[in-house]
């Protein structure tokens, strides 16, 4: 399996909560390279102490969405957000929005296109795509071309989407092939997972934005590998 994780915190290391995409993947104990993605250079020193094994590739990045054309771009996070500072944004509205009456500091970092990564790490075929950028998660993913790239599995955070984001972004997932196929690598059931030539839950997938969270919070992880 070749797996990408983009946003990755402190992987287990968080003093907060456990990573599904950790737990995830050494249960199933791969052997093909893992790219992990952190844009917040505070979380490598424990990225580095939890991903110990030789097929993992640590990158700290920020990954952006193919229609921005930039080399560095400036993130946000709150003082009171100690000790990960897990709301590492490239919004100030979105990092305000956890931490009202913060202040709020900025710290320059480089970027690369989705695309752009992919190409240059011969990802032209994904096994399991994980999105957790702190409200970047729509623009990067709907802005990806999902017809170059052959992606089986993808977990994206919804919670802070839109209403309209959500219909959009499950409009082109459906459109290129995908299907709602249960819960994503976010323990607290914060994502959700789509896979490809899924053969189940249409309806359920058209459903998801207009559907209440009692309901989607009681679906199971989907473990779908195809």
């Amino acid at each position: 399996m070749k797996l990408v994780q983009i946003g990755a915190g402190s992987a287990n290391f968080d003093k907060n909560h456990e990573d599904g995409f950790t737990n995830f993947v050494k249960s199933k104990k791969n052997k093909k390279t893992i790219f992990i993605i952190e844009a917040n250079s505070i979380h490598i020193k424990n990225l580095k102490k939890n991903w110990k094994e030789k097929n993992v590739k640590i990158y700290n990045l920020a990954i952006i969405p193919d229609n921005i054309s930039k080399k560095k771009m400036t993130f946000f996070y709150s003082k009171n957000d100690k000790p990960d500072y897990q709301v590492f944004s490239n919004s100030k509205q979105f990092v305000k929005k956890h931490f009202p009456k913060s202040t709020i500091k900025t710290k320059i970092v480089s970027c690369s296109k989705i695309s752009n990564f992919f190409k240059k790490n011969n990802l032209h075929e994904i096994d399991f795509l994980s999105l957790d950028i702190e409200g970047m998660d729509y623009q990067v993913l709907y802005n990806l071309n999902l017809k170059i790239f052959r992606i089986k599995n993808i977990s994206f955070e919804h919670l802070h989407l839109s209403l309209f984001e959500k219909f959009k972004l499950i409009k082109k997932l459906v459109n290129n092939g995908y299907l709602f196929s249960g819960m994503g690598f976010d323990l607290r059931k914060s994502d959700w997972m789509f896979t490809k030539n899924y053969k189940l839950n249409r309806l359920k997938t058209l459903l998801l934005p207009i559907t209440p969270r009692r309901f989607w919070k009681k679906y199971s992880f989907s473990d779908k590998i195809l």
